[in-house]
């Protein structure tokens, strides 16, 4: 029998990040357009805080935030177009709710990927927490959301509620941030493939495609 390929995906992204909400889906359309019975695909998140100076406790309301870092006039044009490709993509995005710091939930990722089948786990997750935020209005920075988010792929909420008040997976979540910043990435979604090749942003299924080839996957 003939050696599986690989077609390794490291993608760097933040939970509060449109486009890497956009970027994963239209990874999905690409890889729904390749024959994958030939090929193993390995995905792995890895966290990124686009606004890391966001309170830990969500008490700030997400369009004065908006607002605040991109002014009024600039948010105003955004949102549509936003909404809009967010449409393309099967995404109802809703600007409401209130935002907070990212880094747990991103230690819930990192947590997930620990488990047995870690990979799917991870993924199943962030489809949630992308959900949740964007278009449930919910806050991330809230251990209830989180603890719901990880009960619906099957984790022990108690243990969650535990784990989220601890100090574990802190030291590896700020070191993982840390080398995505030292790899000069400084804004995501940021995909590496089969770590060859590097694409930045949320590129149109084509040019997934056009990526995978080139790291050297037949498809």
């Amino acid at each position: 029998m003939a050696m599986k390929q690989l077609l390794k995906i490291h993608i760097v992204s933040d939970n509060i990040c449109p486009w890497c909400y956009v970027g994963k889906r239209r990874l999905e359309k690409a890889l729904s357009q390749i024959d994958t019975s030939n090929i193993n695909v390995s995905i792995s998140w890895y966290p990124f805080e686009l606004d890391p100076n966001l309170p830990s406790d969500g008490s700030l309301i997400k369009m004065d935030r908006y607002k605040q870092k991109f002014g009024e006039a600039r948010v105003k044009q955004m949102l549509p177009q936003m909404i809009e490709t967010g449409k393309q993509e099967g995404i109802q995005f809703s600007f409401g709710g209130k935002v907070g710091s990212t880094f747990d939930s991103h230690r819930l990722l990192y947590y997930a990927k620990q488990q047995e089948n870690g990979e799917k786990k991870q993924n199943d997750l962030i489809n949630i927490l992308f959900r949740a935020y964007f278009e449930q209005e919910q806050d991330l920075s809230d251990h209830q959301v989180l603890i719901r988010a990880a009960e619906l792929v099957g984790f022990n909420p108690n243990e969650i509620k535990q784990f989220l008040q601890s100090d574990k997976y802190k030291k590896e979540v700020r070191e993982e941030i840390n080398q995505s910043q030292e790899h000069g990435i400084s804004g995501v979604p940021h995909f590496r493939i089969n770590d060859k090749i590097e694409l930045s942003g949320a590129q149109d299924p084509q040019q997934f495609i056009q990526a995978f080839k080139k790291a050297g996957v037949n498809v």
